[in-house]
Order: C-alpha cells, then structure tokens, then sequence
C-alpha cells in the first residue's frame, strides 16, 4: 500500500471490507469507528457518517471514509451535514518515538517543494499540484492545495484541505474533500476540517509520542541526498 499519492489509500478505496467498533447512528450509517490495533477512533461533525465499504482496518494501519448521513443510510429523515463534501481519515503505522508537533514548519515547508507536490499529486507529477495555502494551528498542519490529476474519489472537487496531526503515537491525515457540483467556500471546508480535527482529537485522549531528536527529518544532508526518505515522515508516504 502506497498511501504518497494525495495520501489517500487507494487500495482502500478499491475494496470494500468490514471494521469493528462501528457505533450506529442511523440505518446503516455509523457515526464512528476505531480503526487500528490502538482501537482509534474516528468520527465526523454532525451529519457526517461512516461509509463502511469505503472503510479499512488493516490492524496496523487505517482508513476511513465519512460521507452524508442521509445518503449512506438511505435514510432522508436521517441528519444531513451543512457542507456538501466527504471526510477521509488515514491512520498510520504507530512511531518508534518521533512526533509530528515539533517537526510542523519542516513538513510545511517540504510541501513547498517540487519533490513534496510531486508526492501529493495522486499521478506523481509535481506540476499537477499547487499549493493554495498553508497554516500552522494548535499542533497541526493546515494545508490548501489543489491537483489536477485524475481524482481517487469520482465527484469531488480537484481543491482540498487536509490536516496533518499527531495521535498519540501515530499520525492522522484528515481531509475534507468538497462535491465537484456543489459550491462549498473555503472557508467552510477549512471550518469543516477543524471540527473534524477537534472531535478526532477529542474523541482519543493521550499524550503524543517525544520526539527522538535521532529520527527527526533534515531539510536536506550535505550528500544531497533527498529529504523525509526515514523515520517520521516516512510514515506519512507509505
């Protein structure tokens, strides 16, 4: 699995496959699940519902998708988000010690990077991706962009935002996708994304990994080889 290209797990998206710890929330139309051997749990802001064919548990890692209430269950009577988009949660591999928090501005700027957009494009060509904005805000990464490659999910828009941020000692990667015919404003998805942040956090209580100062990501060695090949960072594009 290869989760470098927009990290988002195709594979995931690609096979349907059953979780546990699902807690209703309508008909057919779980509000969270936990994912991992860590049982983390992911839920989404009101209205939002886990879609569990589009949902996996891989044990050490995972991914889930959260979708509208109404059309999940089937259900018109069931709640409705106010924002017309989807949710993902990635979930990664647990740390040997490292934490996302103290290592934000590196990864923000490495997304600067032609070798960092070549990585968030879902073809793996830089040029597909722009970076719209960016943001630091209560330990986590904030990052607008835009890809114009062939999308993961049909029907979303080709702009997103997404948040990078610690779980205790993994790393979460949330994103709200907006529907490509619904107009959805920037500053409702990036509103979006912060309470899904909020709650996802809220909702796994615990202290994040410390950081091992051996394992933390170099701009660049003097070898010149390329950067966030190892340790922290490595998780992120797996």
């Amino acid at each position: 699995m290869r989760t470098s290209k927009a990290l988002i797990p195709l594979a995931f998206l690609a096979l349907a496959g059953c979780v546990g710890g699902l807690t209703a929330d309508g008909d057919d139309a779980p509000a969270s699940v936990q994912v991992t051997a860590d049982l983390i749990t992911i839920t989404g802001p009101r209205g939002f519902c886990v879609d569990p064919t589009l949902t996996r548990n891989e044990g050490d890692t995972g991914f889930v998708l959260l979708g509208n209430c109404a059309a999940i269950s089937g259900n018109a009577r069931v709640r409705q988000p106010n924002v017309a988009a989807v949710l993902t949660a990635a979930v990664s591999a647990r740390s040997d010690g490292t934490s996302l928090t103290d290592n934000l501005p590196a990864l923000e700027a490495f997304f600067q990077t032609e070798e960092g957009r070549e990585l968030l494009s879902r073809s793996g060509d830089a040029g597909t991706v722009q970076i719209l904005e960016t943001r630091l805000s209560d330990g986590m990464l904030l990052l607008h962009a835009r890809d114009t490659s062939a999308a993961a999910l049909s029907g979303v828009a080709q702009d997103y935002w997404r948040a990078y941020l610690d779980l205790g000692p993994r790393l979460a990667t949330l994103s709200v996708l907006a529907l490509a015919d619904q107009d959805v404003s920037d500053a409702d998805a990036l509103d979006t994304l912060t309470r899904f942040a909020t709650i996802v956090q809220r909702a796994n209580p615990g202290d994040a990994a410390v950081p091992n100062a051996a394992d933390l990501p170099q701009a660049r060695d003097e070898a010149g080889t390329r950067p966030f090949r190892t340790g922290l960072f490595q998780r992120i594009f797996q």
